[in-house]
């Protein structure tokens, strides 16, 4: 382990000198340790010249996922020291953008209840967070689902109602509205493969119809100030319409049979630590608590 630490060491400050005096240690030491990591690799990790050192093609594989191996590590080490089921070390979570309000409520409250795991959030879309799951850049995330799951351990908690959201004064009344009604409206959504779009897609594609897309936004809060300036129509589950109900530049209407679900869901090839279990049992607790519960007022968001 202190060898791979002192090989990150190397890589985030580009150079064996600069590694030695973050550390305050000897160069020599330090290079010892480095020339112990690629004797047991079996593999030579730099490219050494009088101009500094470089990675070998083995070394970047191994930079690239030397954080992963080096929090596997401590979250192993923090338990077999514990001796016992106790969330602490670290834990790298995945969130969605369109879940902000709920995150905030459920990191807190984590937080407050382990105060010794460190934490690491991370949010993006569900795409880059289920490959973020697959690589060991996050232990546990939660994103939306459209297939069920063979390579990771998923847990689904909750179906979001979607809603086709509007600028405040557009045709949107607060009634439902079918697919056909919203596919000739001038949409504006989220980018390819996001799972949201996909939704929509798959959508139009069983009714056979053709989606008047005016533009592809990749970040959803630039997407919602978009249709807040009236340029067009998106589509978004419950939970992240719900953040938007106290803002006046919209309105919104239910898309009938629409729904979106969400699950929370680590790698089937690196089990739960003690911190990564808690996490995912306070995420299912709060599912359930009906203060937080997604979904939208009687009325309309006006």
């Amino acid at each position: 382990m202190r060898h791979l630490e002192i090989f990150q060491q190397v890589t985030q400050h580009g150079g064996f000198n600069r590694a030695a005096a973050h550390l305050h240690i000897a160069q020599s030491a330090l290079s010892r340790h480095v020339q112990q990591l690629e004797a047991d690799l079996g593999v030579a990790l730099f490219e050494r010249s009088g101009r500094g050192v470089q990675l070998t093609p083995a070394g970047e594989i191994l930079a690239q996922r030397v954080d992963s191996l080096l929090r596997q590590f401590r979250q192993t080490r923090d338990e077999l020291v514990s001796k016992a089921d106790i969330p602490q070390g670290e834990l790298a979570i995945g969130l969605p953008p369109s879940m902000q309000g709920i995150a905030t409520r459920l990191l807190a409250e984590y937080r407050k209840a382990h105060p010794d795991v460190a934490m690491t959030v991370k949010v993006s879309t569900s795409i880059e967070l289920r490959e973020w799951l697959l690589s060991g850049a996050v232990d546990v995330a939660i994103f939306g689902i459209l297939e069920p799951e063979t390579v990771l351990e998923s847990y689904p908690f909750q179906r979001d109602q979607v809603y086709a959201l509007g600028a405040a004064g557009s045709e949107l009344t607060g009634q439902a509205i079918d697919m056909r009604a919203f596919a000739k409206l001038p949409l504006i959504l989220t980018s390819r493969p996001n799972s949201m779009r996909l939704l929509v897609d798959h959508a139009a594609q069983r009714l056979n119809l053709s989606l008047d897309i005016v533009m592809d936004v990749n970040s959803i809060p630039l997407l919602i100030d978009l249709v807040g300036t009236g340029l067009g129509y998106t589509a978004l589950p419950s939970s992240a319409v719900l953040q938007l109900q106290d803002d006046e530049r919209f309105t919104c209407s239910p898309l009938k049979q629409m729904s979106y679900s969400w699950t929370i869901s680590n790698s089937r090839e690196r089990p739960l630590s003690a911190a990564g279990r808690r996490f995912r049992s306070m995420v299912l607790d709060l599912a359930g608590d009906r203060d937080i519960v997604h979904a939208l007022p009687d009325r309309a968001i006006v």
